[in-house]
Protein backbone atom coordinates (compact mmCIF):
# COMPACT_ATOMS: atom_id res chain seq x y z
CA UNK A 1 0.00 0.00 0.00
CA UNK A 2 1.28 3.44 -0.93
CA UNK A 3 1.65 5.81 2.04
CA UNK A 4 1.17 9.58 1.85
CA UNK A 5 4.96 9.96 2.07
CA UNK A 6 5.42 7.56 -0.84
CA UNK A 7 2.91 9.50 -2.92
CA UNK A 8 4.51 12.82 -2.06
CA UNK A 9 7.95 11.61 -3.10
CA UNK A 10 6.57 10.01 -6.26
CA UNK A 11 4.63 13.02 -7.51
CA UNK A 12 6.47 16.08 -6.25
CA UNK A 13 8.68 17.67 -8.91
CA UNK A 14 11.03 20.49 -7.95
CA UNK A 15 13.31 22.25 -10.43
CA UNK A 16 15.40 25.42 -10.51
CA UNK A 17 12.13 27.26 -11.18
CA UNK A 18 10.53 25.92 -8.00
CA UNK A 19 7.93 23.20 -7.40
CA UNK A 20 6.26 22.25 -10.70
CA UNK A 21 3.87 19.60 -9.36
CA UNK A 22 2.53 18.41 -6.03
CA UNK A 23 0.30 15.43 -5.29
CA UNK A 24 -2.79 16.51 -3.33
CA UNK A 25 -6.47 15.92 -2.66
CA UNK A 26 -8.45 18.31 -4.80
CA UNK A 27 -12.06 19.50 -5.02
CA UNK A 28 -13.52 21.27 -8.08
CA UNK A 29 -17.00 22.76 -8.37
CA UNK A 30 -18.38 24.24 -11.59
CA UNK A 31 -21.34 26.56 -11.16
CA UNK A 32 -23.46 29.16 -12.91
CA UNK A 33 -24.80 32.48 -11.62
CA UNK A 34 -21.48 34.15 -10.76
CA UNK A 35 -23.12 37.59 -10.94
CA UNK A 36 -25.75 36.65 -8.39
CA UNK A 37 -25.21 37.73 -4.80
CA UNK A 38 -26.32 34.39 -3.35
CA UNK A 39 -23.76 32.48 -5.43
CA UNK A 40 -20.98 34.85 -4.43
CA UNK A 41 -22.01 34.45 -0.80
CA UNK A 42 -21.88 30.65 -1.17
CA UNK A 43 -18.35 30.91 -2.57
CA UNK A 44 -17.34 33.05 0.41
CA UNK A 45 -18.84 30.54 2.84
CA UNK A 46 -16.81 27.76 1.23
CA UNK A 47 -13.70 29.93 1.37
CA UNK A 48 -14.41 30.54 5.08
CA UNK A 49 -14.54 26.78 5.68
CA UNK A 50 -11.25 26.36 3.84
CA UNK A 51 -9.65 29.24 5.75
CA UNK A 52 -10.72 27.66 9.04
CA UNK A 53 -9.18 24.34 7.97
CA UNK A 54 -5.87 25.44 6.43
CA UNK A 55 -5.73 29.24 6.47
CA UNK A 56 -2.49 29.37 8.45
CA UNK A 57 -0.77 27.46 5.62
CA UNK A 58 -1.57 30.04 2.91
CA UNK A 59 1.39 32.24 1.99
CA UNK A 60 0.42 33.95 -1.28
CA UNK A 61 -2.63 35.64 -2.76
CA UNK A 62 -3.36 38.01 -5.64
CA UNK A 63 -4.40 41.63 -5.82
CA UNK A 64 -8.09 41.54 -6.88
CA UNK A 65 -7.61 44.53 -9.20
CA UNK A 66 -4.22 43.91 -10.82
CA UNK A 67 -3.76 40.16 -10.33
CA UNK A 68 -0.24 40.73 -8.96
CA UNK A 69 1.03 38.36 -6.27
CA UNK A 70 1.11 39.47 -2.64
CA UNK A 71 3.04 37.69 0.14
CA UNK A 72 0.93 36.92 3.21
CA UNK A 73 1.93 37.11 6.85
CA UNK A 74 -1.36 35.45 7.77
CA UNK A 75 -4.65 35.04 5.93
CA UNK A 76 -5.98 38.46 6.99
CA UNK A 77 -2.74 40.37 6.44
CA UNK A 78 -3.97 41.56 3.03
CA UNK A 79 -7.39 42.44 1.59
CA UNK A 80 -9.56 39.31 1.31
CA UNK A 81 -12.58 38.44 -0.88
CA UNK A 82 -14.73 38.89 2.24
CA UNK A 83 -13.82 42.59 1.99
CA UNK A 84 -14.52 43.19 -1.69
CA UNK A 85 -16.62 40.46 -3.33
CA UNK A 86 -19.97 41.27 -1.61
CA UNK A 87 -19.91 44.81 -3.06
CA UNK A 88 -18.23 43.95 -6.35
CA UNK A 89 -20.31 45.12 -9.29
CA UNK A 90 -21.09 43.29 -12.52
CA UNK A 91 -18.10 41.69 -14.20
CA UNK A 92 -15.61 38.86 -14.03
CA UNK A 93 -13.98 38.27 -10.64
CA UNK A 94 -11.18 36.03 -9.44
CA UNK A 95 -9.05 35.29 -6.41
CA UNK A 96 -6.16 32.91 -5.74
CA UNK A 97 -4.50 31.61 -2.58
CA UNK A 98 -1.74 29.07 -2.17
CA UNK A 99 0.82 27.91 0.37
CA UNK A 100 4.00 27.65 -1.70
CA UNK A 101 7.33 28.96 -0.50
CA UNK A 102 7.70 30.88 -3.76
CA UNK A 103 4.85 32.59 -5.57
CA UNK A 104 4.98 30.13 -8.48
CA UNK A 105 5.31 26.94 -6.40
CA UNK A 106 2.76 24.17 -6.75
CA UNK A 107 1.41 23.40 -3.30
CA UNK A 108 -1.09 21.08 -1.62
CA UNK A 109 -2.77 24.11 0.00
CA UNK A 110 -4.56 26.32 -2.51
CA UNK A 111 -7.93 27.88 -3.26
CA UNK A 112 -8.86 29.45 -6.60
CA UNK A 113 -12.19 30.90 -7.73
CA UNK A 114 -13.21 32.49 -11.03
CA UNK A 115 -16.59 34.08 -11.63
CA UNK A 116 -17.20 34.60 -15.34
CA UNK A 117 -19.12 37.51 -16.82
CA UNK A 118 -22.21 35.66 -18.09
CA UNK A 119 -24.51 34.07 -15.51
CA UNK A 120 -25.21 31.02 -17.67
CA UNK A 121 -21.55 30.21 -18.38
CA UNK A 122 -19.55 27.94 -16.07
CA UNK A 123 -17.58 29.57 -13.29
CA UNK A 124 -15.46 27.45 -10.98
CA UNK A 125 -13.76 27.13 -7.67
CA UNK A 126 -11.20 24.56 -6.68
CA UNK A 127 -9.15 23.87 -3.61
CA UNK A 128 -6.45 21.44 -2.52
CA UNK A 129 -5.45 19.59 0.64
CA UNK A 130 -2.53 17.33 1.63
CA UNK A 131 -3.30 13.72 0.76
CA UNK A 132 -3.47 12.68 4.43
CA UNK A 133 -5.34 15.77 5.64
CA UNK A 134 -8.61 14.03 6.57
CA UNK A 135 -7.16 10.81 8.01
CA UNK A 136 -7.35 11.91 11.65
CA UNK A 137 -10.33 14.26 11.29
CA UNK A 138 -13.89 13.48 12.29
CA UNK A 139 -15.28 15.25 9.22
CA UNK A 140 -14.18 13.45 6.06
CA UNK A 141 -13.92 14.94 2.58
CA UNK A 142 -17.17 13.49 1.15
CA UNK A 143 -19.32 15.12 3.84
CA UNK A 144 -17.44 18.40 3.49
CA UNK A 145 -18.02 18.36 -0.26
CA UNK A 146 -21.70 17.52 0.14
CA UNK A 147 -22.11 20.52 2.45
CA UNK A 148 -20.43 22.77 -0.08
CA UNK A 149 -22.68 21.48 -2.85
CA UNK A 150 -25.72 22.19 -0.68
CA UNK A 151 -24.66 25.83 -0.54
CA UNK A 152 -23.33 26.45 -4.04
CA UNK A 153 -25.60 24.13 -6.08
CA UNK A 154 -22.89 23.36 -8.67
CA UNK A 155 -23.71 22.03 -12.11
CA UNK A 156 -20.99 19.41 -11.72
CA UNK A 157 -17.67 18.76 -10.04
CA UNK A 158 -15.16 16.17 -8.91
CA UNK A 159 -12.74 15.40 -6.09
CA UNK A 160 -9.88 12.97 -5.54
CA UNK A 161 -6.15 12.70 -6.11
CA UNK A 162 -4.85 15.56 -8.22
CA UNK A 163 -1.62 16.69 -9.74
CA UNK A 164 -1.39 20.22 -8.33
CA UNK A 165 0.25 22.60 -10.80
CA UNK A 166 2.73 25.43 -10.53
CA UNK A 167 1.39 28.98 -10.62
CA UNK A 168 3.75 30.11 -13.34
CA UNK A 169 5.65 27.29 -15.01
CA UNK A 170 2.80 24.90 -15.84
CA UNK A 171 3.13 25.69 -19.57
CA UNK A 172 6.87 25.05 -19.73
CA UNK A 173 8.03 22.20 -21.97
CA UNK A 174 9.25 20.26 -18.94
CA UNK A 175 5.92 20.59 -17.14
CA UNK A 176 3.87 19.61 -20.21
CA UNK A 177 5.93 16.47 -20.87
CA UNK A 178 5.93 15.37 -17.22
CA UNK A 179 2.21 16.00 -16.76
CA UNK A 180 1.42 13.85 -19.77
CA UNK A 181 3.63 11.02 -18.46
CA UNK A 182 2.10 11.17 -14.97
CA UNK A 183 -1.41 11.13 -16.44
CA UNK A 184 -0.63 8.09 -18.55
CA UNK A 185 0.88 6.12 -15.68
CA UNK A 186 -1.50 6.98 -12.83
CA UNK A 187 -5.08 6.68 -14.06
CA UNK A 188 -6.60 7.83 -10.77
CA UNK A 189 -4.70 11.10 -10.93
CA UNK A 190 -6.85 14.02 -12.08
CA UNK A 191 -5.29 16.26 -14.75
CA UNK A 192 -7.03 19.63 -14.98
CA UNK A 193 -7.06 22.86 -16.90
CA UNK A 194 -9.89 24.87 -15.43
CA UNK A 195 -10.00 27.75 -17.88
CA UNK A 196 -10.53 25.25 -20.71
CA UNK A 197 -12.99 23.16 -18.69
CA UNK A 198 -15.18 26.18 -17.94
CA UNK A 199 -15.64 26.78 -21.68
CA UNK A 200 -16.52 23.17 -22.52
CA UNK A 201 -18.10 21.23 -19.66
CA UNK A 202 -21.59 22.60 -20.35
CA UNK A 203 -21.70 19.80 -22.97
CA UNK A 204 -21.10 17.08 -20.39
CA UNK A 205 -19.22 16.18 -17.20
CA UNK A 206 -15.49 15.67 -17.45
CA UNK A 207 -15.63 12.10 -16.22
CA UNK A 208 -15.24 10.06 -13.08
CA UNK A 209 -13.16 10.83 -10.00
CA UNK A 210 -13.28 9.43 -6.47
CA UNK A 211 -16.16 11.86 -5.92
CA UNK A 212 -18.21 12.74 -8.98
CA UNK A 213 -20.71 15.58 -8.51
CA UNK A 214 -23.75 15.81 -10.77
CA UNK A 215 -26.64 18.26 -10.62
CA UNK A 216 -30.23 17.10 -11.09
CA UNK A 217 -30.00 18.12 -14.74
CA UNK A 218 -27.35 15.46 -15.42
CA UNK A 219 -28.95 12.88 -13.13
CA UNK A 220 -32.22 13.19 -15.05
CA UNK A 221 -30.38 12.38 -18.27
CA UNK A 222 -29.20 9.18 -16.59
CA UNK A 223 -32.72 8.17 -15.62
CA UNK A 224 -33.01 10.07 -12.34
CA UNK A 225 -31.43 9.86 -8.90
CA UNK A 226 -33.11 6.60 -7.87
CA UNK A 227 -32.00 4.91 -11.07
CA UNK A 228 -28.43 6.05 -10.51
CA UNK A 229 -28.54 4.82 -6.90
CA UNK A 230 -29.72 1.42 -8.09
CA UNK A 231 -26.83 1.21 -10.57
CA UNK A 232 -24.34 2.30 -7.90
CA UNK A 233 -25.42 -0.61 -5.68
CA UNK A 234 -23.33 -0.64 -2.51
CA UNK A 235 -21.27 2.37 -3.63
CA UNK A 236 -22.37 5.48 -1.67
CA UNK A 237 -24.50 8.22 -3.22
CA UNK A 238 -24.63 11.40 -1.12
CA UNK A 239 -27.60 13.38 -2.34
CA UNK A 240 -28.16 17.05 -1.58
CA UNK A 241 -30.73 19.61 -2.65
CA UNK A 242 -29.98 20.01 -6.35
CA UNK A 243 -27.86 16.96 -7.08
CA UNK A 244 -25.75 14.11 -5.75
CA UNK A 245 -22.17 13.04 -5.06
CA UNK A 246 -21.24 9.60 -6.44
CA UNK A 247 -18.44 7.95 -4.44
CA UNK A 248 -16.18 5.43 -6.16
CA UNK A 249 -15.19 3.32 -3.17
CA UNK A 250 -14.06 3.95 0.40
CA UNK A 251 -10.82 5.79 -0.44
CA UNK A 252 -9.38 7.75 -3.37
CA UNK A 253 -7.09 5.67 -5.57
CA UNK A 254 -4.10 6.64 -7.66
CA UNK A 255 -3.62 3.44 -9.65
CA UNK A 256 -0.39 2.58 -11.43
CA UNK A 257 -0.23 1.16 -14.93
CA UNK A 258 3.18 -0.30 -14.03
CA UNK A 259 1.72 -2.29 -11.11
CA UNK A 260 -1.39 -4.38 -11.93
CA UNK A 261 -2.17 -5.00 -8.25
CA UNK A 262 -2.25 -1.27 -7.47
CA UNK A 263 -4.19 -0.54 -10.66
CA UNK A 264 -6.84 -3.12 -9.75
CA UNK A 265 -7.96 -0.79 -6.93
CA UNK A 266 -9.54 1.44 -9.60
CA UNK A 267 -12.36 -1.06 -10.25
CA UNK A 268 -14.92 1.20 -8.53
CA UNK A 269 -13.85 4.13 -10.69
CA UNK A 270 -14.59 2.05 -13.78
CA UNK A 271 -17.95 1.06 -12.37
CA UNK A 272 -18.99 4.69 -11.83
CA UNK A 273 -17.55 5.60 -15.23
CA UNK A 274 -19.86 3.09 -16.90
CA UNK A 275 -22.85 4.70 -15.19
CA UNK A 276 -22.06 8.25 -16.30
CA UNK A 277 -20.68 7.34 -19.73
CA UNK A 278 -23.84 8.46 -21.62
CA UNK A 279 -23.36 12.09 -20.50
CA UNK A 280 -19.54 12.34 -20.36
CA UNK A 281 -18.04 14.99 -22.66
CA UNK A 282 -16.53 13.35 -25.75
CA UNK A 283 -15.13 16.39 -27.60
CA UNK A 284 -13.09 18.26 -24.99
CA UNK A 285 -10.19 20.19 -26.61
CA UNK A 286 -6.56 19.68 -25.64
CA UNK A 287 -5.06 21.29 -22.55
CA UNK A 288 -1.38 21.52 -23.55
CA UNK A 289 0.31 24.01 -25.88
CA UNK A 290 2.31 22.86 -28.88
CA UNK A 291 5.91 21.86 -28.30
CA UNK A 292 8.77 23.07 -30.48
CA UNK A 293 12.43 22.44 -31.08
CA UNK A 294 14.05 19.30 -29.67
CA UNK A 295 10.88 18.29 -27.80
CA UNK A 296 8.36 18.89 -30.60
CA UNK A 297 7.76 15.14 -31.03
CA UNK A 298 7.13 14.48 -27.33
CA UNK A 299 3.63 13.35 -26.36
CA UNK A 300 1.32 15.92 -24.79
CA UNK A 301 -2.36 16.30 -24.03
CA UNK A 302 -3.48 17.68 -27.38
CA UNK A 303 -7.15 17.19 -28.27
CA UNK A 304 -6.78 13.56 -29.39
CA UNK A 305 -4.65 12.52 -26.42
CA UNK A 306 -6.79 14.34 -23.87
CA UNK A 307 -10.03 12.89 -25.20
CA UNK A 308 -8.48 9.42 -24.98
CA UNK A 309 -7.35 10.17 -21.43
CA UNK A 310 -10.83 11.33 -20.43
CA UNK A 311 -12.11 7.99 -21.72
CA UNK A 312 -9.58 5.95 -19.71
CA UNK A 313 -12.29 4.49 -17.45
CA UNK A 314 -14.91 4.20 -20.17
CA UNK A 315 -16.24 0.70 -20.92
CA UNK A 316 -15.08 1.24 -24.51
CA UNK A 317 -11.75 2.83 -23.58
CA UNK A 318 -10.65 5.58 -25.92
CA UNK A 319 -12.87 4.56 -28.84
Amino acid sequence: MQTSQDLDQLLTVETDNGVLFKICLGVALFFTGSQQQEKRQAVLEILADYRDLVGDQLTWTTNPTTGKWKKLQGFDSYITPFDWLPTYGPGEWEFVYHGGQRRSDANEHSFVALGVLKNNDFSYLYCQFPVDFFVERDQKLPELVRGWCDRLKPEQGHAGFWLGRSFGYERSDEAVILEYKFGQRFSGLQINKFTTHSLNLHRGPKGVDWLTILSDQWLEQLGGLESVKAEMGELPVLDYEGGAVLRAGPMPQLGDNEDPEVDAALADYRRVAAIIEPIRIKDHPGIHPRLFGDVRHEKRFDAQEYQAWLARFSPRGGE
